[in-house]
């Protein structure tokens, strides 16, 4: 009983800090609206890694999506698709690492990947 008391008033004093974890975006590659053989291999590799699930990757998310920007730019984005709105990058360490892996000719096929807050994509996809 004694120790319970002291459990609970230790936790009266130093009560426990809770950091919210911030809702992130991977992006995965960018290129110009005017490109549209970029557009159109952004849209492929989107149909490509959506249905990785259902051809046996049971741990694959169905996450990727093209967003298009107001300041003339298509961004290749995992974790902004539907229903999820950014996600916790400590949560899909696996998808970046599997995407770094990915070449193309033996040269990386997305060398500039970064996490952007959902926040700074939701400004890009409104404001120019």
């Amino acid at each position: 009983m004694k120790i319970a008391s002291l459990i609970s008033f230790y936790f009266l004093i130093f009560p426990p800090v809770l950091y919210a974890t911030q809702y992130e975006v991977l992006v995965v590659d960018i290129a110009n609206k005017s490109n549209r053989a970029k557009t159109e291999e952004f849209e492929k590799a989107v149909a490509k890694f959506n249905a990785l699930q259902h051809k046996g990757y049971f741990t694959a998310k169905p996450y990727f999506n093209v967003l298009h920007m107001t300041n003339g730019q298509i961004y290749l984005v995992f974790g902004f698709n539907g229903d999820v709105q950014g996600i916790h990058r400590e949560n899909y360490p696996g998808t970046a690492k599997n995407l770094r892996c990915l070449k193309n000719g033996g040269v990386r096929k997305y060398p500039n990947m970064h996490w952007l807050p959902v926040n700074e994509i939701r400004r890009l996809l409104v404001v120019p």
